[in-house]
């Protein structure tokens, strides 16, 4: 039986939960994009080209943030996109601030790796907690 889409991309999470660099990049195509949505001032918002470019994103996510909670709730299949909400708690270390936010990935799969993952989540609050000034309460 060949891999599904959502069996690479439970790969791909399990990878990163793991800390395994070397397996995560293994799961992703050469030519993959990394779209993080959100104003230049979050250290790694932006669109990130090609496998190389795409470990910078890594790199920064694990030099800039010390995240304490990282959560898939769903894997939603259809065809080669597999939709993943969860949750994510963290704390970027330029600021000490805490961010948490419920999110939507969208990674499309193409010959068993990760072409492109698209991260939304609440980009307002990232703004707050990387400029320093008060976040707002909800």
């Amino acid at each position: 039986m060949s891999e599904t889409a959502k069996d690479v991309a439970k790969q791909w999470y399990a990878a990163v939960h793991a800390g395994d660099f070397d397996g995560l990049f293994g799961l992703m195509a050469e030519d993959c994009v990394i779209e993080y949505y959100g104003p230049s001032v979050i250290p790694f918002a932006g669109v990130y080209r090609g496998k190389e470019t795409c470990k910078a994103f890594f790199g920064h996510v694990a030099n800039d943030v010390e995240i304490a909670l990282f959560r898939q709730d769903e894997f939603i299949a259809d065809g080669d996109l597999v939709a993943v909400t969860g949750r994510l708690e963290m704390k970027l270390k330029a600021t000490g601030r805490d961010y948490a936010s419920e999110y939507a990935h969208v990674l499309t799969i193409r010959d068993g790796k990760v072409a492109r993952f698209r991260d939304f989540q609440d980009t307002a609050q990232a703004l707050h907690v990387s400029l320093d000034i008060a976040t707002p309460q909800r």
